[in-house]
């Protein structure tokens, strides 16, 4: 977005999806889990048990990729919302490549050394040259021999968002030609094609934006609608209501096993409900802007890309040396979380010495 339509909404958005993403991803490497601990309850103190609750919510927050590519949306299409835009395609690929391949680049060279290190040092099994390669090349999502780089499997999202990128140029034809509904309505359809292809054992569809689009169209909807000031008209009774039914649909899809593709339809409607909540308060959330929380949560909006590209493998990293240490993961969830602060703090040094350098120095190229 242009510096002066920033929202700051947005970053406290980003932020609780990366948050969401690391509580999610902290389990696998950095914990023990919830069923070894309820199996032998013996074997655990009183007070790992209870702290065992707390993550009772981790298991439904994957979902939160979804808010990000609501937000992708929103950010790429709010600049283009004015009446009198007329977008350069070429600069808007130059800023797309800039923004996100080189810091991408370097964040595999980052997960090599430490997945390579790993390798040698505990005999992890997830060091796998072709797959970085694949990975480098954006091409992990995609046959032949489709696969995500296991050490840093996060980065599947990345390919999806070069997709989303290819095809705004097309999405924005069409709204100006057809408009959103009838965009939405052809990417539901292309979606459904996307399940039924997934039915006849095309997996790697589902990591596609033939699978994922309306999600990022919906982000795009949400900026037109903001631009015209649509949302602050909201009623905040129904708009509440619909945050709470499309949160307990989404949990008893996720409880009760449905279909995945039905389970990503239901949270995007949580996250897009969400989305709405946020930016009809926004006048009230922005007056608690000096609140610790949300400076907080503001704070790991704004290096949310750089935490995003390299938490995974640091979680793995200290999985190793924590286990290397008291020959097991921790049992005690609060340990768990702990590892959350210098995972955050690493973040935080590569977005001051490498994504926010290379985002400065292309501002300037291209101007």
């Amino acid at each position: 977005m242009r510096a002066h339509h920033r929202i700051e909404v947005i970053d406290l958005l980003r932020g609780l999806s990366c948050l969401g993403v690391l509580f999610y991803h902290v389990r696998i490497d950095l914990w023990i889990g919830w069923w070894r601990i309820t199996r032998y309850p013996q074997e655990y103190s009183s007070f790992a048990k209870a702290m065992a609750w707390l993550s009772i919510p981790t298991p439904f927050l994957g979902y939160a990729i979804l808010l990000f590519f609501l937000i992708s949306g929103f950010c790429i299409h709010y600049p283009n919302t004015l009446s009198d835009t007329k977008p350069c395609w070429k600069i808007y690929f130059k800023r797309r490549f800039w923004r996100i391949y080189p810091t991408y680049l370097i964040a595999i060279l980052f997960t090599s050394v430490i997945s390579y290190f790993c390798h040698m040092k505990w005999g992890d099994i997830d060091w796998n040259f072709e797959r970085i390669f694949r990975v480098a090349t954006v091409s992990q999502n995609y046959p032949p021999g489709n696969g995500q780089f296991l050490t840093n499997p996060s980065l599947w999202t990345i390919p999806l968002e070069v997709e989303f990128y290819a095809l705004y140029p097309l999405a924005f034809f069409c709204i100006l030609k057809f408009g959103f509904f009838t965009l939405l309505i052809l990417s539901v359809g292309f979606s459904v094609f996307g399940i039924y292809l997934t039915s006849l054992g095309l997996q790697w569809v589902s990591y596609t934006s033939l699978f994922l689009w309306p999600s990022w169209l919906l982000g795009a909807w949400i900026a037109s609608l903001h631009r015209e000031s649509k949302l602050s008209k909201l009623k905040i009774f129904p708009v509440c209501f619909m945050l709470i039914l499309f949160l307990i649909i989404a949990l008893a899809s996720r409880l009760q096993n449905w279909e995945g593709w039905t389970q990503y339809a239901c949270w995007t409607g949580f996250y897009f409900a969400l989305f709405l909540v946020f930016l009809r308060f926004e006048k009230s959330i922005s007056r608690l802007r000096e609140n610790l929380l949300i400076k907080s949560l503001a704070w790991l909006g704004q290096i949310s890309f750089s935490l995003y590209l390299i938490h995974f493998p640091l979680f793995k990293l200290f999985g190793f040396i924590h286990l290397s240490y008291f020959q097991e993961k921790p049992a005690n969830f609060i340990i768990s979380v702990a590892y959350l602060i210098p995972v955050c703090f690493l973040a935080w040094i590569f977005y001051r010495l490498i994504e926010n350098p290379i985002h400065q120095w292309s501002k300037r190229l291209i101007k």
